[in-house]
């Protein structure tokens, strides 16, 4: 899937979108209604459709066809539960698809990629100093800064930082240390999994790289031996405080049971392990509609997001996922092995950065002369018309 009209005009819609971006960590309002970052994408979206006199790209038709899924499946259970849980799910996925054929359009111009970078940025600077002021929220011990759920803002953190690393800013391993606190201060295990994988690749592409550039120098494996051991010893010496009981992990795979059966535990699985018939046809993402004794929402996972739509529409999205990201770059793997692997824990599909990942994998694909676009062509533009 790539593109060929370079010529992407910085206007008042990619501006609005950025906006909403810096103001997505601010909950003015109960978590799950409207905020006032909500109100500049559908400003952005307003103003795209504005200056797209001839229209929007239609490159998303296959997530449209999962929308449509999605739309039937829940107003299904809507007319028959009387649920009004079953529309909110429909506006969280009408919005996301909102950010999607935004950000498509904006994405593949170098300003826009710029003012990304730059919120990214802000985003982690700004929930370090709402840390460091003392003035971020809590759930029991567990920080979640301006966000209304810890795992909430773990993962606004791993994917703010993916897209550093996707746009290749010069600084992300500065904001990988940023991100790395912040992720801890959360005792998020899935985050800090996810963060552990992207480094672990990382490293090694970087290796694999330094080789073929003709081997590996002294000085360098020095430094990342150096780096390890330090970063180990600081760790083991409690100068850098992590406590792993506030991970859980123990929690998690302790009591006698299955690591199987103790992540079905863990994610609120269990109706669907009772009643896995709803993987045909879907259950409707109702939150926490009362079904067969079950109060708890299934967390937001790679399995739930089948069970709450069945088969065939989760298919759909899979191959929406598999066309943005199949020509990927190898040194963007990192990346995706993060955030899809860490989608089995928690996959956050309300969270716009998501959807940004998957389609970013557009850019990262192709090679810097696809963006290149300079004053001659739009001197013959111009003659043309």
């Amino acid at each position: 899937m790539t593109r060929t009209d370079n010529n992407v005009s910085f206007g008042l819609s990619a501006i609005s979108f950025l906006i909403y971006f810096l103001l997505k960590p601010f909950y003015l309002f109960g978590s799950g209604t409207l905020q006032l970052g909500d109100f500049f994408l559908l400003l952005s979206f307003a103003f795209l459709v504005y200056e797209r006199k001839k229209g929007l790209r239609n490159d998303d038709y296959i997530f449209g066809a999962f929308l449509i899924c999605v739309m039937i499946i829940n107003f299904t259970y809507f007319f028959i539960y009387r649920g009004s849980d079953f529309l909110k799910s429909c506006l969280y996925y009408v919005f996301n698809y909102i950010v999607i054929l935004c950000f498509r359009e904006f994405m593949y111009d170098r300003t826009f990629q710029k003012g990304l970078a730059i919120v990214c940025k802000m985003n982690l600077l700004l929930q370090l100093a709402v840390f460091l002021l003392h003035k971020g929220a809590y759930l029991d011990y567990r920080y979640m800064g301006t966000y209304t759920d810890p795992n909430q803002m773990g993962f606004a953190v791993v994917s703010t930082l993916s897209i550093l690393f996707l746009l290749q800013d010069k600084w992300k391993y500065l904001y990988l240390l940023v991100a790395a606190f912040l992720i801890i201060q959360t005792s998020s295990g899935g985050m800090l999994m996810a963060l552990c994988i992207l480094i672990s690749l990382d490293c090694l592409i970087m290796l694999k790289k330094a080789m073929d550039d003709g081997g590996i120098s002294y000085t360098l494996l020095f430094l990342i031996i150096l780096g390890v051991g330090a970063g180990v010893i600081l760790i083991l010496s409690d100068v850098i405080h992590i406590d792993w009981d506030h991970f859980r992990i123990t929690d998690k795979f302790g009591g006698g049971k299955s690591a199987l059966q103790s992540f079905i535990d863990d994610r609120a699985l269990n109706v669907a392990q009772e009643h896995p018939e709803y993987f045909l046809f879907g259950y409707g993402e109702g939150f926490q509609f009362p079904r067969y004794g079950y109060q708890i929402e299934l967390h937001s996972t790679w399995i739930s997001l089948c069970y709450y739509y069945g088969v065939i529409p989760f298919c759909i999205l899979l191959a929406w996922i598999y066309s943005n990201i199949r020509h990927v770059k190898l040194n963007m793997i990192p990346v995706y092995c993060a955030i899809f692997t860490e989608a089995f824990t928690l996959a956050h599909q309300r969270q716009a950065s998501f959807w940004m990942i998957i389609l970013l994998a557009n850019i990262c694909c192709q090679d810097d002369s696809d963006y290149e676009y300079t004053d001659e062509i739009e001197i013959e533009e111009i003659k043309s018309a």
